[in-house]
């Protein structure tokens, strides 16, 4: 187990790193807030937490109506993952999404999602129809457009990342003739890292709500009947 961990690449490294943080500290939080009782206040950074999750809950909702309890843990736990991936250099970890593969990996897994939810939901011959509207004649340009737009969210989070690092780099070597190297290192390092990261965190979260709410929604014709 250890050669196997030790021979893996820094990416894959920080993601399970990632990975293993996020179910320890979940598992903690989750703990403290079934402990609550009504009538306790919680401490400033539970109450944090309590807040966003019931934020991302209610957007998650008006997206899913009555099936969001389904969808929200999965959804809320790639926001976070990607949050923490995207800004781990901060901690001096390499970052999972500048690894093609992994990037890659969440198409596959956004793609999987997607078309499994459907089959599940609509069940396979509403989801045929779906895909058929609104002629049969563009069932293969809608296939195209299951396959292509999962693969498109995942080189977004690879490109965009890996140009957020371009731009940092081209600003740094600019700025660094005018102030001292540390401390255009302890602005930018900061700003680039987390304004990119979380944008395109944000970015793809928002994007597989919005497909997977549309691979399970029903027709307002089969609503109507």
């Amino acid at each position: 187990m250890i050669d196997f961990y030790t021979n893996l690449s820094p990416n894959l490294k920080a993601s399970l790193i990632i990975t293993g943080f996020l179910i320890v500290m979940f598992i903690i939080i989750g703990r403290k807030i079934d402990k609550l009782k009504p009538t306790d206040t919680p401490g400033k950074f539970l109450f944090m937490i309590i807040m966003m999750i019931e934020m991302l809950n209610n957007q998650i909702k008006d997206f899913y109506g009555k099936q969001w309890k389904t969808f929200a843990p999965l959804l809320i736990a790639i926001l976070f993952y990607l949050a923490f991936a995207n800004t781990s250099s901060l901690v001096g970890l390499a970052n999972p999404l500048a690894n093609v593969g992994i990037a890659l990996s969440f198409s596959v897994f956004a793609f999987l999602t997607i078309q499994i939810s459907g089959l599940v939901v609509r069940k396979p011959w509403n989801r045929l129809k779906d895909l058929s509207a609104p002629t049969p004649l563009l069932l293969p340009l809608n296939l195209i457009s299951e396959i292509s737009t999962p693969l498109a969210m995942g080189l977004r989070l690879f490109g965009n990342l890996l140009s957020g690092s371009v731009m940092a780099v081209v600003v740094f070597n600019l700025l660094n003739a005018l102030f001292s190297g540390l401390a255009t290192t302890l602005v930018l390092h900061p700003i680039f890292n987390i304004g990119f990261g979380l944008i395109q965190a944000f970015v793809f979260y928002m994007l597989l709500t919005i497909f997977l709410s549309m691979a399970i929604e029903e027709p307002e014709i089969e609503e109507a009947s």
